[in-house]
């Protein structure tokens, strides 16, 4: 019964996906040798809003595998010298040790870029294609066709922000190449491809809304509240910029683009969720419609449209029986760590329930007297309302930004900019709804080395397991040089990836990042 429960799930996974990308195959294989498997077709005819609607889907799509695709979101973002213990795995074990040029196939497919060209190419398309399909369908409006270039084009900027994170220095392509041509491209200055993604945000922004459709206005046929949550707008676009500016060290423009999304939250129904939702396989990891309007930045993988997957969730790593059938987890957080990181035994998502007999909260780990805890705050298996544990596919969201993450990121600007007082009233939105007392600056000694420290330390906590401990990492010792190892991975470029070897070869106008060398 698993194995025909699996293949089913994985079948119609495989075949939405592809349909997903049908649209931009040809172009995506010849420009930078993408599998197909995530690319799509020329053979789109762009003639009807129903052609527009499945080529941005099909964006979306390659954006989502992309980040997917061999749990790449944690191995870059959680895993890497991170508060994970790797239980028997050596594929994981080099990532978490940092030792990224070991000869494993899986450390080569996480050192390959191409999957993110995959998503600039078809973003590429989008734009010079769709234009025409104004004039032939009368169905698909001006209007219309902004908001799907604006997203296209946030989406190919966010896939250049995400790959300088990774890599550095990254070819810039700002066209398709869908007509057979194609030169080889040397890899451009990172800080020009941030200018770049910038740029076409910042143009992009004019054109998105905060929320999708309305009764007498509707988008592809939909009201906003179908399409809550599964798209990006105006928020999401300056929640990238905050980050990008926080990634530069501009934390000026960092605290501007923060402070706009948590001012106009309501705007798309985001709020700040209390941890039961949070860490509930119904709540806001899951496809449960109320807390769609809370994930500002997401991709999304509805059960219900037959899109669960084993790969591509943090699950698949984190959980054992009786979640799933599996004796131990890959991953899982231990108990050590556990009680130096959450230092506060009144902390809601790990710390001492008084009113349950002074025992551990469950909110983050299942069984504390386990030999392993299972690191349980994400657990969407199925839709997160299945119960059979042999049919081992999850739905929950990859989640890049919520509020409490951006209002995090707007404490760090703060506290960098020497605004301590504004710093901590954020620090304390976010420790205040998990149980913790508040902080005043005079707990910091008028110090914001010390608050810096304690914001990341509160993100540490927060964010756990939702693909931030690596660049938090970086950020962190760019601002207050109180770590050796990561300062000289930093001055040595150590902290991007090699790129892969079947890439260099694709394109003799690569060099390999010296680190790896």
């Amino acid at each position: 019964m698993y194995l025909t429960k699996l293949h089913r799930i994985k079948r119609t996974f495989g075949v939405s996906m592809l349909l997903a990308a049908t649209f931009f195959c040809q172009s995506c294989n010849s420009f930078l040798d993408v599998d197909v498997r995530h690319a799509a077709s020329e053979n789109q005819q762009w003639q009807t809003f129903e052609d527009t609607r499945a080529a941005l889907m099909g964006v979306y799509g390659l954006m989502r595998s992309a980040l997917a695709e061999n749990n790449s979101y944690w191995a870059y973002g959680e895993l890497r010298m991170g508060d994970f213990t790797v239980y028997n795995s050596n594929d994981l074990k080099a990532v978490v040790n940092n030792e990224l040029r070991n000869p494993q196939t899986y450390l080569e497919e996480l050192s390959d870029w191409r999957r993110f060209y995959a998503v600039i190419n078809a973003a590429s398309v989008f734009i010079e294609k769709a234009p025409q399909t104004v004039e032939l369908d009368k169905a698909y409006s001006e209007a219309n066709l902004k908001y799907d270039i604006a997203q296209v084009r946030l989406l190919r900027a966010f896939s250049y922000f995400y790959m300088v994170r990774i890599w550095g220095d990254v070819p810039l392509l700002t066209q398709s190449y869908d007509n057979g041509l194609f030169k080889e491209f040397p890899r451009t200055d990172a800080q020009t491809v941030l200018n770049y993604a910038k740029e076409e945000i910042l143009d992009a922004i004019v054109d998105l809304p905060f929320e999708y459709g309305t009764e007498t206005s509707k988008y592809y046929n939909q009201v906003a509240n179908y399409w809550r949550g599964l798209l990006l707008n105006k928020l999401s676009a300056y929640t990238i910029l905050a980050h990008i500016s926080a990634w530069e060290g501009n934390y000026s423009n960092a605290a501007t683009y923060a402070g706009y999304v948590i001012s106009h939250a309501s705007n798309m129904k985001a709020d700040y969720i209390d941890v039961k939702d949070l860490t509930s396989p119904q709540g806001l990891f899951s496809m449960e419609t109320k807390f769609n309007g809370y994930k500002i930045v997401s991709f999304n993988f509805p059960y219900e449209h037959f899109e669960a997957t084993q790969n591509g969730h943090i699950e698949q790593l984190t959980l054992a029986a009786p979640f799933v059938q599996k004796s131990y987890p890959e991953i899982y957080v231990s108990k050590d760590s556990l009680f130096s990181i959450f230092d506060d035994l009144a902390d809601t998502r790990f710390g001492i329930n008084a009113s349950a007999n002074d025992k551990y909260y469950t909110n983050y780990i299942n069984d504390l007297n386990a030999e392993i805890p299972l690191f349980t705050k994400i657990k969407v298996v199925q839709d997160g309302k299945g119960e059979d544990s042999d049919y081992a596919v999850f739905g929950s969201s990859i989640i890049f930004s919520r509020l409490e993450e951006i209002t995090l990121l707007r404490a760090e600007a703060l506290a960098a900019l020497n605004r301590g007082t504004e710093a901590i009233a954020d620090y304390n939105t976010v420790r205040s709804n998990r149980g913790l007392p508040l902080r005043t600056f005079k707990y910091f000694e008028a110090d914001c080395h010390k608050l810096l420290a304690a914001i990341f330390d509160e993100r540490r906590k927060e964010l756990m397991g939702e693909g931030w401990r690596w660049f938090d990492l970086i950020r962190r010792e760019r601002l207050l040089n109180d770590n050796p190892v990561m300062r000289e991975l930093i001055e040595r470029e150590g902290i991007y990836w090699p790129i892969a070897s079947e890439v260099l070869s694709a394109n003799k106008s690569l060099t390999q990042n010296k680190y790896w060398e």
